[in-house]
């Protein structure tokens, strides 16, 4: 999902919080059928673009919902999938894809974790 597209679908009234949710959940699923290293590169180049929440919560990054896995790009798991990410763009045709899907996994799964508590605390 590019940034035009999250921007536009935000300025038509959806949240950001779910904006980076699918984000993610996209690249996930097209990570689960990564064969080849071009298509490694064209995730990583997914991964990289930048989420409305970082725009929404500019300057007050601790307020945001998924400060707890990102801490302005400085958390152990968002270092974690990024490292992996990277080695997948470089050498993922020769790697087994089950570490790259899992760690994916595991990310999306601490997203979800975010907005739940974010729902939980609204209501």
């Amino acid at each position: 999902m590019s940034f035009e597209e999250m921007k536009e679908r935000y300025e038509k009234g959806e949240e950001s919080l779910e904006l980076a949710l699918e984000k993610w959940e996209r690249i996930l699923d097209d990570s689960r059928t990564g064969f080849h290293l071009s298509h490694f590169q064209q995730l990583l180049k997914a991964a990289i673009v930048p989420l409305l929440l970082c725009v929404e919560y500019e300057n007050q990054c601790h307020m945001c919902p998924i400060f707890s896995v990102c801490k302005r790009g400085c958390s152990e798991e968002w270092n974690c999938l990024l490292r992996i990410i990277q080695a997948y763009a470089i050498a993922g045709d020769l790697l087994p894809l089950e570490p790259y899907v899992g760690q994916l996994e595991s990310f999306v799964k601490k997203l979800r974790m975010c907005r739940n508590e974010l729902y939980m605390k609204a209501n």
